[in-house]
This record gives structure tokens, sequence and C-alpha cells, in this order.
């Protein structure tokens, strides 16, 4: 059993003890696929010499992460450039989606693949779209710690993701908290610029007591804490 696995079941078991009525499931999915970046933003392309592209692509990842299958979902009009887009998706790795319960399921993931220069280097990066926001918001708000630190853990350790700020479930959990606080267009920027050193804040104070819910009980209040103009601005309101 790995630690991760261990510590949930210890917080599950800590947060129902904490009930006295009926049991609670926290719920880990449903979750889609996780790309595998081995910290890289950008990837050196080795590519003809036809301009910048960005072209949009579904890739069906299966049960074991495996790409079972490419498709530009939005032709450029340019044949070589999408055919560039699924091989190059095609050797991407990728962590399998889970459905609700946290079994790993096959799934479809959407993605844009970009294809620029770098002053003189030929570079591609992938950017994986999110889900509805509708469902991510409702799994945010149900996530108690132990699976926000599990998740946090499977980014880092087995996507070997540097950066998992912007990644979809605490990006989504940043834009709630924005809209819960009517965050001003004026403080946008100085939100995110806080966001990463908010999201390692919320990290530690998990670990603490991992059978506190993420969201309400440790995210909300500690950026209250690093960007107290929101709360005073939405409080105004």
């Amino acid at each position: 059993m790995s630690t991760v696995t261990f510590h949930r079941l210890v917080a599950l078991l800590g947060y129902v003890s904490c009930l006295a009525a009926a049991p609670a499931i926290a719920q880990m999915g449903p979750i889609q696929p996780v790309l595998v970046t081995d910290g890289k933003i950008e990837f050196s392309h080795d590519r003809p010499d036809i301009g910048d592209f960005t072209v949009p692509v579904e890739v069906r990842v299966d049960a074991s992460g495996a790409i079972s299958g490419v498709v530009v979902s939005d032709s450029t009009g340019n044949a070589q450039a999408d055919a560039l887009a699924v091989d190059f998706m095609k050797k991407r790795k990728f962590l399998p989606g889970l459905n609700e319960k946290g079994v790993a399921v096959d799934s479809v993931v959407r993605v844009t693949f970009n294809m620029y220069k770098r002053g003189s280097k030929k570079v591609a990066r992938v950017t994986v779209k999110p889900p509805p926001m509708a469902q991510e918001t409702l799994r945010v708000q149900t996530l108690m710690c132990a699976d926000f630190l599990w998740e946090i853990e499977r980014m880092d350790k087995e996507a070997g993701i540097n950066d998992t700020s912007l990644e979809v479930m605490p990006y989504t959990s940043a834009r709630m908290y924005m809209q819960q606080k009517n965050v001003p267009d004026t403080l946008e920027e100085k939100f995110w610029d806080e966001w990463p050193h908010a999201l390692k804040k919320a990290v530690d104070r998990c670990e603490r007591d991992q059978t506190r819910m993420f969201f309400s009980e440790i995210l909300v209040p500690t950026l209250d804490g690093v960007m107290p103009e929101q709360t005073a601005t939405a409080s105004a309101r």
C-alpha cells in the first residue's frame, strides 16, 4: 500500500468517526487523463518550415494510460499541420482517467497542440482542456484534503508536473474562489501572481489534517489571508 493510499484511508476513517450519522464517501473522480510532462512545458519539435499552427485534438486514453487513438477535432485546413499534431500526440504519455470511484477507465481528453518558434528553435506545446466547469466545480467542493493531496502528488510524482497550480483541479478551485469573492479585474493579475504560493500553503495545511474539506475549510481561508483586499472588496459589496 502506498503512503498516499495509507494516509487517505486514515483520513477517511477519521472523517467517518467524526460523523455520527450517515457514512461519508470522499469523491476522487471523475478525473480526466493527466498529461505526463516530465517537467517540460515546451518540447523540441523537428518539422518542416510550414509556419505556426494551433490544432485542436481529441486523444483516447485507455485504462492503462496508453493512447488508443488521436483525431483532429477541427482541421486547420493544412493537412501537414494536422498530421504533425496527430503524430506528436500519439507519442505522448498520460495518466489514465478515473471514474467517480477512483477506478481507471477508458477516457477521451481534448487538447490543443501548438507549434511555433522560440527564437530560431522549433517547439511544440500541449494545453489540456478542462472538463465541463460545473462537473469539476462539484467535484472540488466535495474533495477532502486527503483526496486533494493524492491528486497533487499524482501530478507531481507520476506526471512530473513541476507547477501544478494551473492544472485542471487546482485551476478550477482558484476560479471558484475568484467567483465566490467577486474578485475585481484590477486584482486578477495580483491574484494569479500569488496563486502558486497560496496553493503550496494549502498543501501544507491539508497535510496537517487530511480530514478537512479542501475548498471550504482550507483553500478559502488560505486565500483570504494571502489576498485580504479581495475579502474586503467582497464584504463591502
